[in-house]
Order: C-alpha cells, then structure tokens, then sequence
C-alpha cells in the first residue's frame, strides 16, 4: 500500500502554533536551550548547530545513541501527558451573532521533562541547574511566545542511572538529573460555516455504518416463536399477520 492511500482528501490543515502547539511548545524549549548555551564560552557547554563543535547536545530525540552520550553530556526534552482544564461549561467564550461563528477556549497543561545527561553526577547536575534556574529567570521570554504560564512550581529531581534513554544499553558511569517544567497556555479555536460541512461529512459516514450495523443485527435476530413454532413475518411489512385464529361454532 503506498503512502498516498494513508493521506485524507480535502485542503490540508495548517501548519504551525495553530495547527499542533505541543509540538511547537516542546521546540520553543528547545530554542530556548540552545539560544542560551550559545552564548556560552568555550569550554562551558557552548552549544553549536554543528555536531563537530557543539560542547552539549540539546534535542527531544529518545532513545539518545550512547556514543553521542560518551563525547558530551546532553539535555533531551520529552514531554508529558497533557490535559485540557474544562474551566467552563462547554468553554464557549463567544458567538457572533451575525456569522453564527462560535470561540470556544480553555486551559491545556502538561510538564516537560528535560533530561540532563552527563558520565558525572556533578556535571549532570550543574547542567540542570543552569536550565531550572534560567527558565525561572527568563521566563518572561517564554510567555511572550505564547505560554500563559511558565517558570513556576519548577523541581529538579536527584541523581539518577538514564535507563532505556541511552541505547542499546545503560551504563553506569552515565548520571541523568531531570528538571521538570510545568506548563500552562491557552487554547482557543473558531467553529465557522466550514466546520458544518465537516461535521455533515462526518455524520453521513457515522450513520451509513450504522445503519449497515442495525441491519445486520436484525438479520441476525432470532424469528419469533409461540410455543416453539416460529411465527413467520415479512420485516419489511409493518401490518403483518401473526396467525390465525379457527373456532368451531356450533349452530
């Protein structure tokens, strides 16, 4: 099967904040990780977009080769489970009442968990230190890009063997001390005239399966009986006879 059988018809969505924001939160991230370590001396983690120069790994790629792991330590962001608020009931915020055009918006939360690797627990931990404490400072900065709220409730856990994050298997020399970052922002999205057509779409193809369901769970149904003799009906007749009735009367 080729690839082009997986893909939807119709326009395609748009790319960007607004068309997947997890993704583009967990790039802001990395952004922000690596315009810091940029500004770093040489010698003290500078970060490079060339491998060959770079002094830190930072990327959200997991499981992490343990070869790039044993030439410099590394920050890898993995995001958590996300989770929408429900602030209000049915989170309508407004409706234009001459488009009939609906905004609904609510809270969306998760954590990111930014994993600091390094082969010595204090390495590891100096490392997570410059990210809990930078974002916490700089904050600001991240808000402005579009999260309501960041840089608080922040925590940075203990000393800690990676696990499955170096492949193919751990070693004990690698130390892994993970800052995690939680996150809050606001989602908002527009239901228009377009959406009904969608929606229309979306029911035709509901019911046509159901109906095909229904229909093959009445053909599957027992006919009825009395007293062990099946009644025999016509389905697509409403006004069916179910039998006789004979009485003798005697004159």
């Amino acid at each position: 099967m080729s690839p082009s059988d997986f893909t939807a018809p119709g326009l395609p969505e748009p790319q960007g904040r607004g068309e997947e924001p997890l993704y583009w939160i967990t790039r802001l991230y990395l952004l922000f990780l690596q315009g810091l370590f940029k500004q770093f001396p040489e010698g003290s983690y500078r970060w490079s977009d060339d491998d060959a120069l770079t002094e830190i790994a930072i990327t959200d790629q997991s499981p992490f080769p343990r070869d790039r792991i044993e030439q410099r330590p590394a920050i890898i962001a993995m995001r958590g489970p996300a989770q929408f608020a429900n602030l209000s009931l049915d989170q309508l915020q407004s409706v234009d009442a001459h488009t009939g055009k609906r905004r609904h918006t609510d809270l969306l939360s998760f954590t990111m968990s930014l994993n600091c690797i390094a082969k010595v627990g204090v390495e590891a931990q100096r490392i997570a230190w410059i990210v809990m404490s930078h974002i916490r400072r700089f904050k600001r900065l991240l808000q402005k890009n579009g999260i309501h709220r960041v840089g608080e409730e922040l925590s940075m856990g203990p000393e800690s063997p990676p696990g499955s994050i170096i492949t193919p298997e751990p070693d004990t020399e690698m130390v892994l001390v993970t800052v995690q970052s939680p996150v809050h922002f606001q989602w908002s999205e527009d239901i228009v005239d377009e959406d009904a057509v969608k929606l229309r779409e979306i029911d035709v193809h509901i019911q046509s399966v159901l109906s095909w369901d229904k229909r093959d769970q009445l053909l599957q149904l027992r006919p009825p009986t009395i007293r062990g003799r099946v009644i025999q009906t016509d389905p697509l007749d409403r006004h069916v006879r179910i039998g006789e009735i004979k009485q003798t009367v005697k004159t």
